[in-house]
C-alpha cells in the first residue's frame, strides 16, 4: 500500500496515511470530556502501524489536540483527489473523512438537528451563504462541548474558515448525496465520494486518517511507517527461523530413527 504521495504543490507538501504513534496520547486527551462525547471519540485503534478508525468528531479533536506532528493537518477533498490522481494505490480499499456538508439549517434526523442549526448560524455570521449546500472541510472546524447535543458536542468554525475554503457542493462530483441536514463527507472503499451518512460520530473500522504536511514532517511520518514495517519483517523472519530450526530437529530425529533400523546385530 502507498503510504505517502508528494502533492507537487508550491508548499512542497505530501499526503500521508497517519501512523499510530500518538494513539496512547490521543486516548489520554479525551478523558477530560463529558461521557457522551468521550464515547464518540474513543474509536481509534492501530493496524500495521496505521491509525485506524475515522469520524468527523474524532478527526477534528485529533487536529485540535496538538498531537499531530509538526505542521500536519487534516486533508481536504481537493488535496486527497490530487494524491489519488498521482497514485491510485493511495487509500485504496480504505475510506476516510474529509469534512461535513450542510444542506439545510435543520435536520429531520434529531441527533444532527442542533449541530446543523448552530453551523448554519455560524456560516451566516461569517458572511457565507448556505445557498445550494456547502462543503465544510475538517481543517476549519473545532469542537465545543454541548450537553444538549446527542454527541455531547457541536462543531464550531475556527479562525481559518472563510468563503475561499467553505465550498459549494456543486463544485465536486458525488457518488451519493443526501438532501437535507448535516452529513459527513467520505471517500468510500469503492473509490466514490459520499455525502450521505448522517452518523457523524460513528467510527469506521475500515478507515484511516489522511493528512497533509510539509517536507520535513512528511519524512518523519514516512520514517515511522518504515520502522514499523522493518519491525514486522524482522519478527516474521525470526518466527520463520524458529520454525525452521524446529523442523530441522524433527527431520534429524526422524531419519536418525530410520537409520538405526537399517542394520540389526
Amino acid at each position: 500500500m502507498v503510504i505517502q504521495v508528494a502533492l507537487k504543490n508550491e508548499a512542497n507538501e505530501s499526503a500521508s496515511i497517519l501512523d499510530d504513534s500518538m494513539l496512547g496520547e490521543y486516548n489520554d486527551s479525551i478523558q477530560r470530556y463529558n461521557p457522551i462525547l468521550k464515547e464518540y471519540l474513543d474509536g481509534y485503534t492501530q493496524s500495521d502501524g496505521k491509525l485506524i478508525g475515522s469520524s468527523p468528531f474524532m478527526q477534528v479533536h485529533l487536529s485540535d489536540s496538538g498531537l499531530l506532528p509538526g505542521d500536519t493537518r487534516c486533508i481536504t477533498r481537493s488535496e486527497l483527489e490530487a494524491a489519488i490522481y498521482r497514485s491510485s494505490s493511495f487509500l485504496r480499499n480504505i475510506n476516510t473523512d474529509v469534512g461535513i456538508v450542510l444542506f439545510t439549517p435543520r435536520d429531520s434526523y434529531s441527533p444532527n438537528d442542533l449541530p446543523a442549526k448552530i453551523m448554519a448560524e455560524q456560516l451566516k455570521n461569517r458572511g457565507i451563504e448556505l445557498g445550494n449546500c456547502v462543503l465544510v472541510p475538517l481543517t476549519v472546524l473545532s469542537l465545543e462541548e454541548d450537553t444538549n447535543s446527542a454527541y455531547g458536542a457541536v462543531f464550531r468554525l475556527n479562525d481559518k474558515a472563510n468563503k475561499d475554503n467553505v465550498l459549494d457542493l456543486r463544485d465536486f462530483k458525488w457518488g451519493c448525496l443526501e438532501t437535507e441536514g448535516m452529513v459527513r463527507v467520505e471517500l468510500g472503499t469503492s473509490g466514490f465520494w459520499y455525502a450521505s451518512s448522517k452518523n457523524l460520530g460513528v467510527s469506521h473500522r475500515d478507515s484511516a486518517v489522511a493528512v497533509v504536511s510539509g517536507e520535513a514532517t512528511s519524512q518523519k511520518i514516512l520514517k515511522a511507517h518504515l520502522i514499523t514495517s522493518r519491525q514486522e519483517k524482522d519478527a516474521k523472519i525470526t518466527e520463520f527461523q524458529e520454525e525452521y530450526a524446529q523442523k530441522v530437529i524433527e527431520i534429524q530425529r526422524e531419519y536418525g530413527e530410520k537409520e538405526a533400523l537399517l542394520r540389526v546385530e
